[in-house]
């Protein structure tokens, strides 16, 4: 894994990613120079090599191939890539038409593409088959064996566990074992022999009770001898994008490196919230007049267009979400309930809308007044947030950011509608406020782009 700014990417995709960049450069000259008709234009600064690569990359991102949990299949990958070139050639069109001189000749700009559409499926394709290859593994060791420790064993997503092989449990004297027995390592000869014998690279400490028999002077050898050492804490946040509730104490957050924003990163995010939300509106606009019209119609030009909402925001202060209606007007005559599969409360107008996300699309009002933010944590009803307080540990610390029209858990994890799902989003949302920045902002912005065109979640 690769850190940068403070979010955790694979280093297979921060690899292909800089090698996809330099070859989409890179296919504008080649693209002139196979077009003899074009071999001679030139521009100083490059422009139309940066223009185009700048439109691929973040067109490859929308549509979810830098995704550290894409599960499609290579066929899905294959349909992904065409999406991409396909979006890419109607927008270079579109810029061709209004500067002409970013291709002289149209036959140069087929020619680059034909090159990304080319290397697109070449990396994709080695993604595919060869990332899960032991050769790309690192080799890492739990010292622990008990409870914190055995949830390592609850990993089961390939993404969270692409890049790692793990050998096995150091059981800790006097502390209980609850991995299975063919999991515990035997230390014949001490901790960094057996390391250097079977070629660790790193150690997951992941101790019950740092009290009791925490063999503190090994654990340090092999620390000063070049072994990487990690909390569990760490290790999950480091592989499954979640600050995981059952390995975290207080400690880790209040001595961690993140949860800060200072006044200049919240001035950066009031100007990317209201600039994101300006130009949504300004893309969104006849989709919204058209979904008011239908909802309208639907319900025989009686009852709202809209409905308003009590949620819960910054710092437990209750504010007005807006939504276009896409439930029946009595759809809570029995009170709040989360909405459910195939909800029989859903309008026909309600159940498109929903599944695009288009009934969220009133919500840049919220952004525009300063209500959300256009990235954070989904805001929650008082109803529901007073009982997850209760059940839930650190469920509050959501409430210190803004909620957001999308976000971190949004994108990873479907909707949920139990308390198990709340719980499990909840580790995404600490994970972002922990590594909040206006890149993880970005990602997030442009990763949620394929989770509206797939449908994922929605309900």
């Amino acid at each position: 894994m690769v850190r940068i700014f403070k979010h955790y990417i694979p280093f297979s995709l921060v690899f292909v990613g800089l090698f996809e960049a330099c070859v989409f450069f890179s296919s504008v000259p080649i693209a002139r120079y196979i077009n003899k008709y074009d071999v001679n234009q030139f521009n100083g600064f490059f422009y139309t090599e940066f223009i185009y690569t700048l439109i691929v990359i973040l067109s490859i991102a929308a549509a979810g191939l830098y995704s550290r949990h894409l599960r499609e299949n290579l066929r899905g990958v294959v349909f992904r890539v065409i999406l991409v070139l396909t979006f890419v050639f109607f927008v270079m069109s579109f810029l061709f038409y209004l500067h002409p001189a970013l291709f002289t000749a149209r036959t140069s700009f087929i020619y680059a593409l034909m090159i990304t559409g080319g290397t697109l499926i070449i990396t994709r394709t080695f993604l595919f088959f060869f990332i899960n290859q032991e050769f790309f593994k690192k080799q890492i060791i739990v010292y622990g064996a008990g409870k914190k420790a055995s949830h390592l064993n609850e990993l089961r997503r390939k993404s969270d566990t692409r890049n790692i092989k793990l050998v096995g449990f150091i059981p800790i004297e006097g502390q209980e074992v609850v991995v299975g027995e063919n999991q515990l390592v035997d230390l014949p000869s001490g901790l960094f022999s057996y390391i250097s014998v079977n070629k660790i690279d790193e150690i997951v400490v992941a101790i019950d009770d740092r009290r009791k028999n925490f063999a503190v002077d090994e654990v340090l050898e092999c620390r000063v001898k070049g072994i990487e050492i990690i909390d569990i804490s760490t290790f999950f946040e480091r592989q499954t994008g979640r600050i995981k509730l059952h390995a975290l104490h207080p400690s880790n957050l209040i001595f961690s490196d993140g949860f800060i924003q200072g006044g200049l990163d919240l001035y950066i995010k009031r100007v990317f919230d209201v600039s994101a939300s300006l130009l949504l509106l300004l893309l969104t606009w006849p989709v919204m007049l058209i979904t008011a019209f239908a909802i309208m119609f639907e319900s025989g030009f009686k009852g709202t267009i809209f409905y308003r909402q009590i949620r819960v925001g910054l710092f437990n202060k209750n504010f007005e979400v807006f939504k276009f209606r896409s439930m029946s007007m009595d759809a809570e005559k029995n009170g709040a309930q989360f909405a459910q599969t195939s909800d029989p409360r859903v309008t026909k107008v309600g159940d498109v809308i929903r599944k695009f996300r288009i009934d969220e699309l009133p919500q840049l009002y919220n952004v525009l007044i300063g209500d959300m933010s256009f990235v954070g944590p989904r805001p929650e009803r008082p109803e529901f947030v007073k009982d997850l307080s209760e059940t839930i540990k650190y469920y509050e610390i959501r409430h210190y950011v803004k909620p957001g029209i999308t976000g971190w858990a949004q994108i990873c994890y479907p909707y949920g509608a139990t308390e198990a799902d709340t719980r499990n989003k909840l580790e995404y949302d600490l994970y972002y406020m922990k590594n909040y920045s206006i890149f993880l902002d970005i990602m997030i912005l442009l990763q949620t782009i394929q989770v509206v065109i797939w449908r994922q979640g929605s309900r």
